[in-house]
């Protein structure tokens, strides 16, 4: 019996060399939420471009300003032309007067100078849709970051859960490991004795290799998810460890939770994205139809003229020409409708009309398809929390189970493989176990998610 409690003693200091030192501390969900947030660059990327629209209903609130075009030019030429009409197709340079019998090439000064105002005054409501269409389209964008931050939520929420399991999974190896040592000491100080035979010794050597294996795989796993997550959030992968107590109070207090919160599916962000979607399509109906409407411009005009030619046709000296001598001015408003567009306006609005209402009919189909999510969850959450149950009673059998069984074998009334199923059949109701309480989780955040509570959620449990 001494024998046997100092090989127990000398067991317990071995194992801890198998034991890995965890840092101190754990990181909460609401950090990984907050460093995805800051390193995640598809976010980044809609965010870039709320900015993009923003910026850009700025610009189209300034449409309604004027046109002022000013000129001014100094010119030497000939002043040499013929009597006739012709197309200049913007190439001819303009010769004004200078229709002589014969031809002369001498040389004449002039300037010319123009201030020109030119507004659309009216447009009959095209200017308020174009404003409308930069809003709607901001809205867009917006509700589009929107869902971005709600599908990072989700990613986080399944990295976090993840993270958990397989801590925990680590955990129930390492123990394993522990265990099947402390057996193999005990049952090889029984092989000694000569109470058990030989080839115990070797099942209980076999058993724990394989343990150590599944230990190590544990290990690696866990890392890989430090590794993972580190690269998504920028915090340093050994940092990475998860609450041990944020399972239970997910499962406890996050069930309670959202079976008491409200289902806001109404402003859920996928919803908010489609109907801000369709609200985009019917501001650009309304902008099609008005972009037809009649137009009333106000112009205003003034120049300035001067030349070394004058009306008598005399040559002047050239620098006379830099002299402006005449004035003129002109303003007027201006009507104008194309009358084509009763036509345009009928076939290009039906193309309009129709994609808002396929922009409806998406709308009125995720409203569907979030209804049916809702319940979905609420069905995945009542399966899972029944099935968790279940499984607690599972391990607490499993676990008696076993312990009956060590005690049968170390009294000589069982076999080693008896023993070994039992130790397996544990360890299985461990796993399944911690499936239970994995699904239990992820069914609790699914369903926080699609009733649009989860960060409330966050912040009640302060996970």
């Amino acid at each position: 019996m001494n024998l046997f409690k100092r090989s127990i003693l000398l067991l317990s200091l071995i194992s801890l060399l198998f034991i890995e030192p965890k840092a101190q501390g754990y990181v909460t969900l609401q950090q990984l939420l907050n460093g995805m947030q800051s390193n995640y660059e598809l976010l980044k990327y809609h965010n870039s471009l709320v900015q993009a629209k923003r910026a850009q209903q700025k610009a189209v609130s300034y449409d309604r300003l004027p046109h002022l075009n000013t000129m001014f030019q100094a010119t030497i030429a000939s002043n040499n032309n013929l009597q006739g009409t012709y197309l200049t197709y913007g190439l001819l340079p303009s010769v004004t007067g200078g229709s002589r019998p014969e031809s002369n090439l001498n040389p004449i000064s002039g300037d010319a100078g123009f201030a020109g105002l030119n507004w659309e005054a009216v447009n009959f409501g095209e200017y308020k849709a174009r404003e409308n269409v930069a809003k709607s389209d901001l809205l867009v964008q917006m509700n589009t970051l929107a869902t971005a931050q709600y599908d990072l939520d989700g990613i986080a929420s399944s990295y976090y859960i993840e993270l958990l399991r397989q801590y925990e999974l680590e955990s129930i190896r390492q123990a394993n490991v522990t265990r099947l040592q402390e057996l193999k000491t005990s049952i090889g100080a029984l092989v000694n004795s000569g109470t058990r035979p030989g080839v115990d010794s070797m099942v209980a050597a076999s058993e724990l290799s394989k343990s150590l294996v599944s230990l190590y795989e544990a290990r690696k796993n866990f890392s890989q998810t430090q590794v993972q997550l580190s690269t998504l959030t920028g915090l340093q992968a050994n940092q990475l460890n998860p609450d041990t107590n944020a399972a239970n109070k997910i499962i406890n207090d996050g069930s309670a939770f959202v079976f008491t919160s409200p289902v806001d599916t109404a402003n859920h962000p996928y919803l908010n994205l489609y109907t801000s979607m369709y609200d985009l399509s019917k501001a650009r109906l309304k902008l099609e139809k008005s972009s037809y409407y009649p137009k009333i411009f106000v112009d205003a005009d003034a120049w300035m003229r001067g030349s070394s030619l004058t009306s008598t046709d005399q040559f002047n000296q050239l620098q006379q020409g830099y002299a402006p001598s005449r004035f003129n001015y002109l303003a007027g408003l201006t009507l104008t409708y194309d009358i084509v567009n009763i036509a345009r306006k009928r076939l290009r609005s039906s193309v309009n009309r129709f994609e808002t209402e396929a922009a409806y009919h998406q709308l009125m189909d995720e409203k569907e398809n979030l209804n049916n999510a809702v319940q979905q969850a609420q069905l995945e959450k009542d399966f899972q929390l029944n099935r968790l149950a279940e499984t607690k009673h599972q391990l607490d059998a499993a676990s008696s189970a076993y312990s009956q069984q060590l005690s049968l074998y170390h009294n000589g009334l069982s076999s080693i493989i008896e023993l070994n199923t039992a130790l397996n059949y544990y360890i299985q109701a461990q796993i399944d176990y911690l499936d239970a309480k994995t699904g239990s989780m992820r069914s609790i955040f699914n369903y926080s998610l699609v009733s649009n509570s989860f960060n409330s959620l966050v912040q009640t449990l302060k996970l």
